[in-house]
């Protein structure tokens, strides 16, 4: 932030992910850091397909007739905004990040667990709406080359067992797990029951 407006370069946030998510605020607020231009889509919509840009007067302003056109095929779809505006007022009026957080941490700690009792080096990283599982290393990996070093093959057969048990992650161990509000206490225990007999099934 400092440096954008020591040269007068707009800093904008790539919120696709962490919108609604991490925060109502998204990672400005998390942060405490406040950009000047935002990009929002995905947990803003709820499952609709929505996507937002947001920014300061001055940002915004420049788009209009003669300066920057800006524009879409569904642009101001009313089945979008209408699941976008349902979600910030579930999010306005109900604890719902601070249920996520709760729920999320208790998968985050199960997991670990189950892992840890394995002997299967981890680190579950992230926060708790949407965390990272990296497995055959104790080290948080930074870049790619962190994740190079990652045992990929031992995910992919955790995910595999996941799946035909019901659980359904991402293939790819770099994407977070995502969580909503809808998960229940109960699910998250039937998550970690699964994920259990998965690593068991994994180990062979």
């Amino acid at each position: 932030r400092e440096l954008c407006d020591k040269y007068g370069i707009v800093l904008v946030f790539d919120e696709v992910k962490t919108g609604f998510r991490i925060a109502n605020g998204g990672a400005q607020e998390y942060f405490k850091i406040q950009a000047d231009l935002v990009t929002y889509a995905k947990a803003m919509g709820n499952g609709f397909p929505i996507a937002a840009i947001a920014g300061k007067e001055e940002v915004m302003m420049t788009i209009q007739p003669g300066q920057m056109a800006h524009g879409g095929t569904y642009s101001g779809n009313a089945v979008g905004a209408a699941a976008g505006i349902a979600t910030l007022e579930l999010m306005e009026n109900e604890p719902v990040i601070e249920t996520i957080n709760k729920r999320g941490t208790a998968l985050m700690n199960g997991i670990g667990e189950v892992l840890t009792e394995a002997g299967i080096p981890h680190v579950v990283t992230g926060v708790p709406s949407m965390f990272g599982l990296f497995l055959g290393s104790d080290q948080t990996p930074h870049d790619f080359r962190d994740y190079l070093n990652g045992d990929g093959e031992m995910y992919e057969v955790i995910a595999t067992e996941l799946i035909k048990r019901g659980v359904q992650p991402d293939g790819d161990g770099r994407e977070p797990w995502f969580l909503c509000y809808a998960l229940s206490d109960e699910d998250v225990n039937e998550t970690l029951n699964v994920f259990n007999e998965a690593v068991k099934a994994a180990k062979g």
